[in-house]
């Protein structure tokens, strides 16, 4: 190749689209707007392809999942060495910061939500199971997720109240999470590379053994066959240490059925064994810390505070301390049995 040509490819600029900040050059049309940290797109064009070949490797709280729905047209999504079809009505997620490909070769219309994935697993741990899994509208929960997205793109949010927003992007993310705790994703799954194959089975084997409050890294280290220093690096590049992960998973799990009436009839301190808390005042004393509020009073259908931030920052450095400190006591156990 001609040195020319070779600089100009060196400094190409990767296509438009909307896992990117600012969107320049695109060739169709497009809209967007923030709902509070979710950005909601559309956009048509007579074709187009995106093509990112280098994982995202900055602040993994700056990662993003995108949400697409193929309105019109159709697509092929090829992330993780395998490949999807989109038609239109047809519904994906899939994981923004890992290399992946995506061509319209026809004319299309589609709607896309950026959503960050560190609080989207939080909130819905289970999200994962959802990563590149074609969602069809003939499911009740992927149709009133379009139709909520369908809703917000009609709503010109900039001149409405901030809080209209934040409510907005909040009730967008709860259907996504009810997408992923409704519905089994069946057919065959595409192995991702193996960083995030491992992620997802350590994952996964918390979410199946969430109840044994005795979980640690050296139970997964005897399970899966993965040595708790390679785990420790697997989580190094995630929002949170897998201990912290994991408590925070089991906040989230009790704040979700504490409001299921599939569990009304269940004290607050079964729910709280349920989900591997085996000590009603840890518990107690933890969801108060996380959420601002006591179990009960959520339970009893009192309002979130308007702003939990200030109360997860105050805890989140004990929060920290305790999952270093369990990190730590596995490691040690690890070592000795070794030795």
């Amino acid at each position: 190749m001609p040195s020319s040509l070779a600089a100009r490819a060196a400094t190409r600029r990767p296509a438009p689209w909307f896992d990117m900040d600012t969107l320049d050059d695109f060739p169709g049309t497009h809209s967007s707007q923030a709902l509070g940290a979710v950005t909601l797109s559309q956009a048509a064009a007579a074709h187009h392809s995106v093509q990112r070949d280098i994982a995202w490797s900055g602040n993994s709280k700056a990662q993003h999942l995108l949400l697409l729905w193929q309105q019109r047209g159709s697509a092929v999504l090829a992330q993780h060495g395998g490949t999807i079809r989109l038609a239109a009505g047809d519904v994906v997620l899939h994981d923004a910061s890992q290399p992946y490909r995506l061509d319209f070769d026809a004319p299309f219309e589609v709607s896309v939500a950026r959503i960050p994935a560190a609080a989207m697993r939080s909130l819905c741990p289970p999200i994962d199971t959802l990563l590149g899994a074609v969602l069809t509208v003939r499911k009740p929960q992927v149709a009133l997720l379009t139709a909520m997205v369908a809703c917000h793109a009609a709503t010109d949010y900039a001149g409405l109240p901030q809080a209209a927003a934040l409510h907005a992007a909040e009730a967008l993310r709860q259907t996504l999470a009810a997408c992923a705790l409704g519905l089994a994703v069946t057919g065959p799954q595409q192995r991702p590379r193996l960083g995030q194959y491992h992620l997802a089975r350590i994952r996964q084997y918390a979410l199946r053994h969430i109840g044994d409050s005795g979980l640690s890294i050296n139970e997964l280290v005897e399970a899966l066959g993965i040595s708790a220093a390679h785990i420790h690096r697997l989580f190094a590049g995630e929002a949170q240490s897998f201990s912290t992960w994991l408590w925070d998973t089991r906040l989230q799990l009790c704040h979700l059925a504490l409001r299921d009436p599939a569990c009304s009839g269940q004290p607050i301190s079964q729910i709280a064994y349920q989900f591997g808390f085996s000590h009603p005042a840890h518990f107690s004393r933890a969801y108060r810390n996380h959420f601002g509020m006591t179990p009960s009073a959520w339970r009893a259908g009192a309002a979130p505070p308007a702003d939990p931030a200030p109360v997860q920052a105050a805890s989140a450095s004990s929060r920290k301390v305790a999952a270093r400190a369990a990190d730590s006591t596995a490691d040690q156990a690890v070592r000795q049995r070794a030795g």
